[in-house]
């Protein structure tokens, strides 16, 4: 379906930008859901999982430099949630509600707000399980690697 938005957590975002098992299955979710929303962390927590998997061994310096080029170029197309207040407080709720890292609870908070916290038909795409099901207790519609 052109034309069609979802909120991509960072674990969507990853496997856009260097090879992972997911990667696949993330560029198909990015050609389905045409418009991206993020969190305002997904850029830095991108980074930072690329730098990891350079230090693990798991991509070459030159792969890194490809795969942060094309979080740039991802960056320039979607639509970034800034942090606010509300963000913030969603989140501590999350906190105290869910077993999530404070990353995460930012991620889920982000897309609550982003939806108004009417999560029902809003598509949440996600490789990690305990922020899908957070995600899917909330409400939203969870996309994860298999349909």
């Amino acid at each position: 379906m052109p034309g069609k938005t979802a909120f991509f957590d960072t674990s969507a975002i990853v496997p856009l930008c260097i090879v992972q098992e997911t990667s696949q299955r993330a560029r198909q979710l990015y050609r389905r859901f045409t418009k991206q929303v993020v969190a305002w962390t997904t850029l830095i927590e991108a980074t930072g999982a690329i730098h990891r998997a350079i230090g693990s061994g798991g991509v070459t310096h030159a792969n890194a430099k490809r795969g942060l080029d094309r979080l740039n170029q991802l960056e320039g197309r979607w639509t970034e949630l800034a942090a606010d207040a509300w963000v913030r407080d969603t989140a501590l709720d999350l906190l105290r509600t869910h077993d999530l890292r404070a990353g995460d609870a930012i991620q889920l908070a982000s897309a609550l707000v982003w939806c108004k916290e009417k999560a029902r038909h809003r598509s949440f795409v996600c490789f990690d399980r305990k922020l899908l099901a957070a995600a899917e207790s909330a409400g939203f519609d969870v996309i994860a690697d298999a349909e």
